[in-house]
């Protein structure tokens, strides 16, 4: 076995800072859906709505025009997040979406 020298050799904390795992996208916890499967496409798409709808309700157009997304797209995971409980609509039109509460939270 071939020895590598002190002075070249890495510790611990420069392997995992040296790690792709350092460099994953940083996901909204509330994305994560417990009913559908989770994809990638998906989850990033419900991270970035959920990001715009924290602060104040939003109609679905204007969340779609902040993100550059399609409305149907917009519209349908905010139905599925809808169904698990996470956000909610008001009931008159137009109809604003914003967060209920519920769902998984960021532990701290």
């Amino acid at each position: 076995m071939r020895k590598i020298p002190k002075e070249k050799a890495l510790n611990t904390y420069q392997r995992v800072k040296m790690s792709p795992i350092w460099r994953k996208k940083q996901y909204e916890a509330k994305a994560i859906l417990r009913k559908r499967r989770n994809i990638k496409p998906g989850i990033e798409t419900r991270t970035l709505i959920l990001k715009q709808i924290r602060h104040e309700p939003k109609t679905v157009g204007e969340i779609a025009k902040n993100l550059n997304m399609s409305y149907g797209r917009v519209l349908i995971q905010l139905k599925s997040m809808n169904k698990e409980g996470i956000v909610d609509r008001t009931k008159e039109k137009p109809h604003y979406w914003y967060l209920t509460g519920f769902g998984q939270q960021v532990l701290a």
